[in-house]
């Protein structure tokens, strides 16, 4: 008697831990982040962005999905098919604004967090006898993917150094990973490539990066203010003993723009509350500071963003 009374009580506590545990997991919101292809800036920090919030959200699960980039990542989250995206602000505002691959079709969205600095360099080989922009008229020159924000970035530092890159130059259009590859082994002489690509080139080639004209820095930022100007030291990168000026072309966490506010404003504080999480799995983000993640950069807060900042006394406004 004893024994069908334990089986019993063993078999209402299972049952009890299945109902539990299947309450649990239907509470759980599901939500899709838009980054960019195997290698790109847009995912080596939006999967670790990803793991962290749900480490610290146990109601939430992110899943960081494999795309072309920022063109696709707000297309996707016009059709809401996408809850939150890592982009290149440039992209979002065309994308707000509906202009430019947006016309007509603009999306609207919410600042999350300000990412990391984005800096693409333009890199050859060392060998090559490619020396300046103007070098790169009649090569084979990767610009990143064709529906990709990378690539609408290339097109436009290419404008800004007298390149057309329809007319000019024979663009070939690639991943970020694809890139660094066909640059090693001949497939294309020159590549706009992340800092972390061009340290993973150069630790097995020796690279020549090309560095821009002050004049053509100050020209693009007054005409497009979601650029500025970034310098890095001689040596950042193995072999290059001088300094490069490039163009910051920024990094931003969006959501849907009717997301709930309550929702972004625990996933804002679930990032800020864990930067160290996030740059134990990625190192470059340890430059994010939480006056950093605040800071605009074109596109406008999500209410519930500017709500935990504001409450933090990081909101500026």
């Amino acid at each position: 008697m004893k024994g069908k009374i334990f089986s019993l009580g063993l078999f209402i506590l299972i049952s009890l831990l299945v109902m539990y545990v299947g309450v649990s997991n239907s509470q759980v919101r599901q939500l899709s982040m838009g980054t960019s292809t195997v290698g790109g800036i847009f995912y080596n920090i939006g999967n670790p962005v990803a793991q962290c919030v749900n480490k610290a959200l146990p109601e939430v699960n992110i899943t960081a999905e494999f795309t072309e980039g920022s063109v696709e990542n707000l297309r996707l989250m016009g059709r809401k098919r996408m809850h939150l995206a890592v982009i290149s602000p440039q992209i979002g505002y065309f994308a707000r604004t509906g202009t430019a691959m947006f016309k007509g079709n603009p999306v609207d969205f919410g600042v999350v967090v300000r990412l990391l600095p984005n800096t693409n360099v333009w890199v050859v080989l060392e060998k090559s006898d490619i020396k300046s922009f103007s070098d790169l008229k009649g090569r084979k020159v990767g610009v990143g993917p064709a529906s990709g924000g990378l690539g609408t970035i290339a097109q436009t530092q290419l404008q800004f150094n007298g390149i057309d890159y329809k007319k000019d130059i024979k663009p070939y259009f690639m991943g970020a990973g694809e890139m660094a590859d066909a640059l090693k082994d001949g497939t294309i002489e020159a590549a706009i490539l992340t800092a972390e690509l061009t340290h993973m080139v150069a630790s097995t080639h020796r690279i020549r990066v090309l560095s821009w004209d002050e004049k053509d820095v100050a020209n693009l930022i007054s005409k497009q203010p979601f650029f500025g100007r970034y310098l890095l030291p001689p040596n950042f990168f193995k072999g290059v003993n001088y300094p490069v000026l490039t163009i910051d072309n920024g990094i931003q966490l969006i959501c849907l723009k009717d997301m709930e506010e309550d929702l972004v404003y625990k996933i804002t504080k679930a990032i800020i509350e864990n930067l160290d999480c996030i740059a134990k799995i990625y190192a470059p983000a340890k430059d994010i500071t939480p006056e950093w993640a605040a800071s605009e950069l074109g596109n406008p807060f999500h209410p519930g963003a500017i709500k935990y900042f504001k409450e933090k006394g990081l909101w500026k406004k």
